[in-house]
């Protein structure tokens, strides 16, 4: 609020989390000029899509979730761009040809990840066929739904995240964990990193062809070579402490901005 206050604007807080009411919901965004969505979770999907059914303009949009952030896209999108990411194969919900996939794929331990999630969730690693059929039933025993599940490659690395608003670099974190997992809230430790003039190029790339404004994205470290792993929409701000307000004022400013040139873009003379 303060932040925005600076910045001559005025914030309007909506928090979905515990229920959903449409009236109010729909007069609260009426006094909106741009809506932020700050939330990666699953249940805030509907509600951004009826912001922008109702007209108003959203940051980012509901397609970041149904496409930039679908993780077998994501690494459809960056074999195609030549973009260096762990190598992928997408899994059937038939476990018998599932496992035959597993075995011909033959990159072990692999990680087996649901095509949505974020901060680490439905994320698993196993260590040969069998464990990787069991790991599949928990996370639709989990899910309901048998969402489709990609197998990864697993990159011993420590996890790397650039986050960028606007096709600018505005922050860089080591997450370190002894665990396996670095990423999400698994990370114990971050520090930051430089980046080199091959790592800005990498990731100018990934931005404009993702097309999240505000995004963080996530690298490991393969044989010394930079490697993509994924793209984060609503990236956490709070991985460098006491950064995490100067954050939230770029934030402010580019959407200030972004609503400054789409009023100049749809002027009439």
């Amino acid at each position: 609020m303060k932040e925005a206050k600076k910045r001559g604007m005025k914030a309007v807080l909506i928090n979905l989390l515990n229920n959903f009411d449409e009236e109010k919901f729909e007069q609260q965004i009426k006094k909106c000029d741009i809506i932020y969505n700050d939330s990666a979770e699953e249940f805030v999907l509907e509600p951004l899509k009826t912001v922008e059914a109702l007209g108003k303009m959203a940051v980012d949009s509901s397609k970041a979730y149904y496409y930039s952030e679908d993780k077998w896209l994501f690494y459809i999108k960056c074999r195609e761009n030549k973009i260096p990411t762990p190598e992928t194969i997408l899994l059937p919900n038939n476990l018998n040809t599932a496992k035959a996939e597993l075995k011909k794929f033959g990159k072990w331990p692999v990680i087996l990840k649901r095509i949505h999630g974020c901060q680490g969730s439905f994320v698993q690693k196993a260590d040969n066929p069998e464990e990787a059929v069991s790991t599949i039933k928990k996370i639709w025993k989990v899910d309901c739904d048998k969402v489709p599940i990609i197998a990864q490659e697993m990159i011993k690395s420590f996890s790397y995240r650039a986050t960028i608003i606007n096709n600018k670099i505005v922050q860089t974190a080591i997450k370190k964990s002894k665990n396996w997992k670095c990423t999400g809230v698994y990370a114990k430790k971050c520090g930051k990193f430089r980046v080199d003039k091959q790592l800005r190029k990498l990731l100018k790339k990934v931005a404009k062809i993702m097309k999240i404004t505000v995004c963080g994205v996530d690298l490991l470290k393969k044989d010394g070579r930079w490697v993509v792993l994924e793209v984060n929409a609503e990236p956490g701000l709070d991985f460098i402490d006491g950064e995490g307000k100067k954050l939230i004022g770029d934030i402010l400013s580019f959407l200030k901005e972004y609503y400054k040139q789409h009023l100049k873009n749809h002027s009439f003379e």
